[in-house]
């Protein structure tokens, strides 16, 4: 089983005018949000936390337990573009 946690903060919206910044945080929302999707359906028997962390700029990913073999596929699934 697989356990996101999905820490990562986001502009919210602006109040006048199409902000640039906003735009761009409500993007990777949406992909980082069809992403987690994808990695809660991987099929496994072990116990896997993931924890993301950051903000829409920066983020990062800690996957507990580190050893585990879904490691690599977990990490490839949530590379976001910028």
């Amino acid at each position: 089983m697989i356990d996101v946690k999905n820490k990562v903060i986001f502009l919210r919206k602006a109040v006048g005018g199409q902000d640039k910044e906003y735009q761009l945080s409500s993007n990777i929302q949406g992909q980082l949000k069809k992403k987690v999707i994808k990695v809660k359906k991987i099929k496994t028997s072990d116990d896997v936390a993931v924890e993301i962390t950051g903000s829409y700029k920066e983020f990062e990913v800690k996957i507990t337990p580190a050893d585990s073999k879904h490691v690599p596929e977990i990490m490839s699934l949530l590379k976001v573009k910028r």
